[in-house]
Formats: C-alpha cells, sequence, structure tokens
C-alpha cells in the first residue's frame, strides 16, 4: 500500500518548501530586517527600543523576518524573546499568561487576577533581562490597549525594559487604538509589500537550488508560478505551496523534471 516509486523522490528538503519554516536565507527583505533589528538593538544596552509595527499582506514575510530577527536575539545577546500569535491567545489574560509559560513558569491550575500576572512579570523582569515581545496578528487581540498600557508601565517601572513588536495585515489607520495608546506604544512603522513576479523569482530559484535535486525543475515553471502568484497578490506562502505540490505530483508519477504541466495538474 505504501510503497515508494522506483525513483527515491526529486525533493530533498519539503522543509524547505514549507512556509511555516525558517529559511536558510531571506531574500529580498534586507531593508526591513535592518529596520527591525535597529528598533530592538537598544535592548541589548538595557535602554527602551523603538516599538514597532510591521504590517502587510499575508505572505509578505513580516513574521520570517521578525522571527530571524528574534533569533539572532536570542541567540547573540541577553536579551528573553517571547513570540506570542493573538490568535491564540485573544484576550489580556490569556496573553500575560502565555507570556509567564513562555518565562518558564508552569501554567496555572486556574485563572490569575491580571494584577498578579503583571506582579509575576514584573518581578520576573527586575530579577532577569529585558524582553522583546512580539505579537503576531495584533490585528485580532481584544485587549490591544490594555497589553499596551501593560507592557509600557512594565517598562516603566523597572532597569530591563519591554520592546513590543507588533505583526498586522492592517495598516497603523486601521488598528483602531485611541489616542493614548497610540502615545503610550509610540511606535514606528515598517511596511511589507506584496512580492513583486521578480522577487518571487528570486525566492523560487533559491528554494529550488536548496530543495530539489539539480535540474528537478524547468525555469518555466517557476516563471509561471511567480507570474501567477504576483498577480493574485504576491503572497510567497502560495507560490511555495504551489512548487511543493508540483514537486509531489513530479514524484508520484515517478518523473525526474518538474514542468508547467504538473502546474496544471495541481490546478484543476
Amino acid at each position: 500500500m505504501f510503497e515508494t516509486t522506483s525513483n527515491d523522490g526529486i525533493i530533498r528538503s519539503e522543509k524547505l518548501l514549507n512556509a511555516e519554516s525558517a529559511p536558510p536565507d531571506i531574500v529580498d527583505r534586507e531593508r526591513e530586517i535592518h529596520g527591525i533589528r535597529d528598533a530592538v538593538r537598544p535592548l541589548t544596552e538595557q535602554k527602551a527600543p523603538e516599538n514597532l509595527l510591521v504590517y502587510g499582506p499575508p505572505g509578505s514575510g513580516k513574521t520570517v523576518c521578525v522571527d530571524h530577527v528574534f533569533d539572532a536575539l536570542e541567540n547573540e545577546t541577553r536579551v528573553r524573546t517571547v513570540r506570542i500569535n493573538c490568535w491564540q491567545y485573544r484576550t489580556r489574560p490569556s496573553l500575560l499568561t502565555e507570556l509567564l509559560i513562555q518565562l518558564g513558569y508552569p501554567a496555572p491550575r486556574k485563572g490569575k487576577p491580571v494584577d498578579s500576572l503583571l506582579k509575576i512579570i514584573g518581578s520576573w523582569l527586575d530579577k532577569n533581562r529585558c524582553i522583546a515581545v512580539a505579537l503576531d496578528e495584533f490585528d485580532q487581540l481584544e485587549d490591544k490597549a490594555e497589553i499596551i498600557y501593560d507592557f509600557h508601565m512594565l517598562s516603566q517601572s523597572s532597569e530591563n525594559k519591554v520592546g513590543q513588536v507588533l505583526i498586522s495585515n492592517r495598516p497603523p489607520g486601521k488598528i483602531f487604538l485611541d489616542s493614548r495608546s497610540r502615545s503610550r506604544l509610540n511606535c514606528r512603522s515598517i511596511e511589507f509589500k506584496p512580492y513583486t513576479v521578480e522577487e518571487l523569482r528570486e525566492i523560487l530559484g533559491d528554494r529550488v537550488e536548496k530543495a530539489f535535486l539539480p535540474g528537478a525543475v524547468q525555469p518555466e515553471a517557476v516563471e509561471q508560478i511567480a507570474e501567477e502568484v504576483a498577480e493574485s497578490g504576491g503572497d510567497c506562502r502560495d507560490a511555495l505551496e504551489r512548487l511543493l505540490q508540483a514537486g509531489r505530483q513530479a514524484s508520484k508519477e515517478d518523473v525526474q523534471e518538474v514542468t508547467p504541466r504538473f502546474l496544471e495538474k495541481i490546478e484543476g
């Protein structure tokens, strides 16, 4: 039932074609990466950072770039990084509880009052080091103003600071923060524009080189994916998924090369 085909498949690493996996090299986002790095850099000297709103359409590289900077921050400095998806933790208590869990505290058996959660976080800050917090899907958070205020006050009351990197599909004017919250956050924005056909071509070419056997993907197939995805919004995740599915289909048919006809099969 599960016998393999006569070849070993043309894909060397499906992980490199998975949009959720961090790529070994990030293509065409150097300016954005430098902007994120510069915003959180003051934390490495125990100074107040520049809070940041990273925004753009899905598949434009926002989370990948923030993760890239946060990985370096965690590995190369004393700053502690925390990453929370606001789709999963939409409320103030659930988000603060998840923050504590990532800092190493056991999950509480029952909900704790917000004041108690903040007191524990403040104590951790005083005893340990600065924290950089990335809030992915920030526009889905129900208690935006309260969380901004919480992190602002934690940073104000400790020598160790809290930096906020907010990741959103929506631009600043559509996140609906009141004027007081905007003032407290005092953040700079970095826009991630949709990938162009040229950028998608470069990204796909890089993944083809790393993830497939040599000569396993026709340039025409890469070009077709890049053009179609650029026309439909420039979502890099969509482009990688098409490339992966085409590669799987070719392997399934025991074919040594991905051609445009496999794209027609997966689209049909």
